[in-house]
């Protein structure tokens, strides 16, 4: 005969399997429909079904406190039990014999193993499907109004805070500006003026009165020579490696480059020095001395060292000129004699003139 279960060849009048332990049939020839399910996930289960088919628990009845004491030494406590004459005897009656139809079509199908039946479940979508819908307490569908009314609060503060400065209903923001202004000029007093400034300048300012009092009174001889002194330091400064030398370098390294960037980076130190030299002809044009001063020749020495320094610097910044005439994409280099030109037309009379009488013309005190 054929196993209804796995379908192998067994002996005829075999009561259980000996492959797949299931029950082969037995003497009553009842037909048993009852509905069984398993006591682990809760599929149904078919009445020839010995384990689930969906999470492998033992089918109800199954087990047996008679069990192999090596499955028990083993761990395995829902192992089969170990088939004896007696537990055949005292099984329920089961039907004398199973089609392979019905036992396929018990084990196989996924809607008889399955909780609910595929049609149940059909059944039930429809309903849901044909239901008015239905407001979710727990998921509201109202859009959120709190965050808008925060939002339009948030904007209304700030908006009238900007419009209560603006326009300063009150007129108390000048006095706020103003000792705003005098707390930071007390806290960091350099930052108060520019960089370029001299030390001069950056003294608190005073009144206008007595400061045109103080530029009306001529200065004593010996204030007189503590200024020129100053100013010829100055001079020697501008002619110095570090700063006139520094420019003719970089002159001749960039005034030919491709780009106007770094032309116009290298040009700024040629343009800075003779800005300098500038301020320094108006401190002696603008110098009071007494008449008859014992050091008027000596001021004169020191606006034409002045003047001479000013022309060396002039003509490198009057090529710079003609060499930042040309942006990017036009090539300098086509262009050499017109950016020399203004040196050239210069000559070297303020370099001469200026290293012929610099040492000599060193203020002395009378």
């Amino acid at each position: 005969m054929i196993c209804p279960n796995c379908l192998k060849t067994v002996e005829d009048g075999t009561t259980f399997c000996p492959h797949c332990h299931a029950y082969m049939g037995g003497t009553t020839g009842e037909s048993r429909s009852d509905f069984v399910f398993c006591e682990g996930c809760g599929a149904r289960l078919s009445i020839h079904d010995r384990t689930c088919p969906k999470c492998g628990r033992p089918a109800p009845g199954i087990l047996s406190v008679k069990s192999a004491s090596s499955d028990l030494a083993a761990g395995r406590t829902a192992s089969f039990p170990r088939l004896t004459p007696e537990l055949i005897d005292t099984e329920a009656s089961r039907p004398s014999s199973v089609s392979v139809a019905e036992v396929l079509n018990d084990t196989m199908s996924p809607a008889e193993t399955s909780v609910l039946r595929a049609v149940d479940l059909e059944q039930q979508a429809r309903k849901l499907a044909s239901a008015p819908l239905q407001d979710d307490p727990y998921h509201s569908r109202r859009r959120p109004r709190k965050g808008l009314v925060v939002s339009l609060i948030s904007l209304l503060v700030v908006g009238s805070v900007a419009a209560f400065i603006y326009f300063d209903p009150m007129h108390v923001m000048p006095g706020f500006y103003e000792s705003f202004q005098n707390a930071a000029h007390e806290m960091f007093p350099s930052r108060q003026l520019p960089e370029d400034h001299d030390a001069a300048t950056a003294t608190p300012a005073k009144p206008k009165k007595e400061e045109a009092e103080r530029d009306s009174q001529p200065l004593t001889d010996d204030q007189v020579f503590d200024k020129l002194t100053t100013i010829y330091q100055q001079i020697l400064d501008y002619g110095s490696s570090d700063r006139f030398g520094s420019c003719v370098d970089a002159f001749n390294s960039a005034y030919l480059a491709s780009s106007y960037a770094d032309r116009e980076e290298a040009s700024a130190s040629a343009y800075e020095l003779r800005g300098s030299v500038q301020k320094t002809i108006d401190e002696l044009n603008q110098l009071q001395a007494p008449e008859n001063s014992v050091y008027t020749e000596d001021i004169e020495h020191m606006k034409q060292l002045a003047q001479w320094m000013y022309g060396r610097i002039d003509q490198i910044c009057a090529s710079w000129d003609v060499s930042l005439s040309y942006k990017d994409g036009e090539l300098p280099s086509d262009h050499q004699d017109e950016i020399l030109a203004p040196m050239r037309r210069a000559g070297s009379s303020d370099y001469d003139s200026y290293y012929e009488n610099i040492e000599a013309w060193e203020p002395q005190r009378k």
